[in-house]
């Protein structure tokens, strides 16, 4: 071969390397890397994870850098990049066949993990309710079964669990300190925020939505959950502890009133109850008490509701120790108790201004009232008819109500005195058991109902039992007049039925009998048969 050839088969040569060095080396090189991004994004253990890396190629050799989530990703990346790569085989691509055209792998990846997420607890006293977010479900159910635990050992409860974000967030190392530092319940509400495996802290409710955004952001809370899920929360409780803190301001308030206080005395068989109480629950309370204690005798109602008296606290138990010594001459007492206190003896035959109470007010109380009111109680226990309470006038009628059914005996309604009451419940006894079980606690003793008279009339016309097990009997009295049987039908036991029906006796509010038959009612809806009964 000439030197001429040598020279051109040389510069042949070069030229063909030349061409593949510019054209064949780069698109290669895209190849590769479009092939290695491939195969890691089939790799289900990197999927979201690789945000931080970067791949390139100088010509068949791989260069890794940026950043991974984990040491296993880190070997997971170049194990993949170095042995799963392929590319088809020169001149055989139609063949199938695929070469690893990767020579060597630079990894220069460095390992920085994701933050661990955060938890939310909203606490409402012992109620407790947890949100947040965790790496994975695994880590958010084992956190929520480990804080609902620890809550409850400290006296709480609560339910609820942490979302899960695996693309921001990686496991903590260890979560014994946020276990360590859960609060206890508080008898108010609060707000307690963690990243997970460190500290639980303390948001003051009453900061700006500002400021306590800015704490939520340094422990990991993005925009949107605190959009979503932390100010939610937090708005629920600063609006239960406004709910509270006018609930304390008010029972404050009334704790500085002064206390209501009763007068009670006794003259042959009459009863004078007197005084000021804060509220008609506590005077209902008081006059359902003496009704009952003193059922033999006439009560006379004085007590009078006051909005600037205390409205709490129990006054002294109403027994018979309250009633004269018997065979002591007179047949007279008068006792005196303040709200939250027991009676106490007054000697009724000095002057009020003489009274030892005087020295015992509580803080508040104006001793005007009770000397008047003493005044007046002494001067009838002296005999003195001028002073002689007015009878009352009861303006609710009373009634009584029955329902015959399956095996149950229901007997309803409100009556002026307990030995009514009681010779009802033992007439009905008499009656219907057995087979019938009688329930009688719906039939109430109330003061202002209007007097009962005679009963032996309604007692002695009781209705007879109904024939069968599903057939129902229902009927209403007034006390000492007859009854009046109710047809029953399912009209009559929807709201407002016995208004409708038109057949309740004379005088008698439909809707004060639909209340206190309430349960009756109940009980009948569920032991009629369905859609075919008539």
């Amino acid at each position: 071969m000439t030197r001429a050839r040598w020279i051109l088969s040389a510069a042949s040569l070069f030229a063909l390397w030349l061409m593949g060095a510019l054209v064949c080396l780069p698109h290669l090189q895209r190849d590769l890397e479009t092939a290695a991004r491939d195969v890691l994004s089939q790799q289900s253990a990197l999927r979201d994870r690789m945000g931080g890396l970067r791949l390139v190629f100088d010509g068949q050799q791989a260069r890794l850098t940026g950043s991974v989530r984990t040491q296993e990703d880190r070997r997971l990346v170049e194990n993949t990049v170095r042995d799963r790569v392929r590319l088809p085989a020169p001149f055989s691509a139609s063949l199938g066949r695929h070469l690893n055209p990767v020579s060597a792998v630079q990894s220069e990846v460095e390992v920085i993990p994701s933050p661990p997420g955060w938890m939310l607890l909203a606490a409402d006293g012992d109620h407790a309710r947890l949100l947040g977010t965790a790496a994975n479900a695994l880590e958010a159910r084992d956190l929520a079964h480990s804080l609902q635990e620890a809550w409850s050992i400290r006296g709480g409860m609560s339910e609820g669990m942490p979302g899960t974000d695996a693309a921001n967030h990686d496991e903590a190392a260890s979560v014994a300190t946020t276990l360590r530092t859960m609060p206890s319940p508080q008898t108010s509400v609060q707000a307690y925020l963690a990243r997970i495996g460190q500290s639980w802290q303390e948001l003051t409710l009453s900061q700006s939505d500002t400021a306590l955004l800015a704490e939520a952001r340094a422990l990991g809370v993005s925009d949107a959950e605190w959009e979503n899920q932390v100010r939610p929360a937090l708005d629920v409780l600063r609006a239960t502890q406004q709910r509270q803190h006018l609930t304390q301001a008010e029972s404050e308030r009334l704790g500085r009133l002064p206390p209501g206080y009763l007068f009670l005395a006794v003259r042959d068989q009459q009863i004078i109850l007197r005084g000021e109480v804060g509220t008609h629950a506590m005077k209902q309370e008081i006059l359902e008490d003496a009704l009952t204690t003193f059922a033999s005798r006439r009560l006379h109602d004085e007590i009078r509701v006051s909005a600037q008296r205390r409205p709490s606290g129990e006054f002294g138990p109403i027994t018979t120790a309250l009633l004269p010594e018997e065979g002591k001459a007179g047949g007279k007492s008068c006792f005196l108790s303040f709200s939250g206190e027991a009676w106490k003896s007054v000697d009724w035959q000095i002057t009020p201004r003489e009274q030892s109470w005087k020295d015992e007010l509580p803080k508040g109380l104006d001793a005007r009232l009770l000397e008047d009111d003493s005044t007046e109680l002494s001067n009838w226990l002296q005999g003195d008819d001028s002073h002689s309470p007015a009878p009352s006038q009861p303006t609710d009628p009373a009634f009584i109500a029955l329902a015959l059914f399956g095996t149950k005996a229901l007997v309803s309604g409100r009556v002026a005195e307990e030995a009514v009451r009681a010779q009802l419940i033992a007439a009905v006894r008499q009656a219907y058991s057995p087979p019938f079980i009688v329930i009688s606690d719906q039939v109430h003793v109330r003061g202002s109902c209007e007097p009962s008279g005679s009963i032996l009339n309604t007692l002695k016309s009781l209705p007879p039992p109904p024939a069968t097990q599903i057939a129902v009997v229902f009927a209403v009295a007034k006390p000492g007049g007859t009854w009046t049987l109710i047809p029953m039908t399912r009209e009559l036991l929807e709201a407002g039925g016995l208004a409708k029906c038109g057949l309740l006796p004379a005088g008698i509010p439909a809707g004060v009998v639909e209340d206190l038959t309430a349960e009756t009612i109940e009980q009948l809806r569920l032991h009629l048969p369905p859609p075919d009964f008539r």
